[in-house]
């Protein structure tokens, strides 16, 4: 990666970069990084996933950023239509209906065991397909974000990386709980009307961010930005 502002660089590289961050835990809750991957019409997949938009650049940051979590944050249908596997750091998937398939790869293999953070009424009527492969948490009648960081504070976390989708990334958006956002621009047009890197209701021009930092590789752009404080979180 060759960086363009604030300290031009050539072949940079992305893992030390990252690691050197300044990234301080917040009060009763982990640091929250949002990584995601877009066109340059703002579309995050092609047919359905995101693979097709990246390049080894971006793999590599977006490797790099796991590593360096000790929770990855997903939701169920992203889970789904990326298949996910087991990670170095624990994943945790944020699941109303609980409604991930028991047999998936991501219950499977080396890593820790996965978090599934559900309501009350899903535990109680699926959480038993899923004994001995992850753990179940019951949020009540709903699942607040905030409750979510609250529960992976109690257990140490200090950095958390969420990776979508849309919806999930909105609800965290809204309630102000996203500090950095890890965004590489591909320099492919998708078109269409798919899904963006948010989708929810309108957050209004308070959530602004501060661009921190700008990179390119194989043609993708990297962009940094870190949270400013918004007036009207919920």
């Amino acid at each position: 990666m060759d960086e363009l502002w604030p300290d031009p660089g050539n072949d940079i590289d992305i893992a030390a970069r990252l690691a050197g961050d300044n990234r301080p835990k917040p009060e009763g809750r982990p640091w929250v990084t949002m990584i995601m991957i877009a066109s340059l019409d703002g579309r995050i997949s092609i047919d359905g996933v995101s693979g097709p938009l990246g390049a080894p650049s971006d793999q590599k940051r977006f490797s790099a950023t796991r590593k360096l979590a000790d929770t990855i944050l997903v939701g169920a249908t992203t889970v789904r239509v990326e298949d996910y596997r087991p990670a170095r750091a624990r994943i945790a998937v944020i699941t109303g209906s609980l409604s991930p398939d028991p047999s998936a790869r991501l219950f499977f293999g080396p890593g820790p065991t996965p978090l599934l953070f559900t309501t009350t009424q899903a535990a109680e009527s699926r959480g038993g397909n899923f004994v001995g492969i992850a753990e179940v948490c019951d949020l009540g009648d709903s699942i607040d974000c905030r409750q979510v960081l609250a529960d992976l504070d109690g257990r140490g976390d200090r950095h958390v990386v969420l990776e979508g989708g849309p919806s999930l990334n909105a609800q965290f958006l809204e309630h102000d709980l996203v500090d950095e956002i890890l965004l590489s621009v591909s320099p492919i047009v998708v078109g269409g009307d798919g899904p963006t890197i948010a989708s929810g209701p309108s957050l209004g021009p308070d959530h602004r961010f501060a661009l921190d930092r700008v990179g390119v590789g194989d043609g993708i752009v990297f962009l940094r930005y870190l949270r400013r404080p918004t007036t009207s979180a919920k």
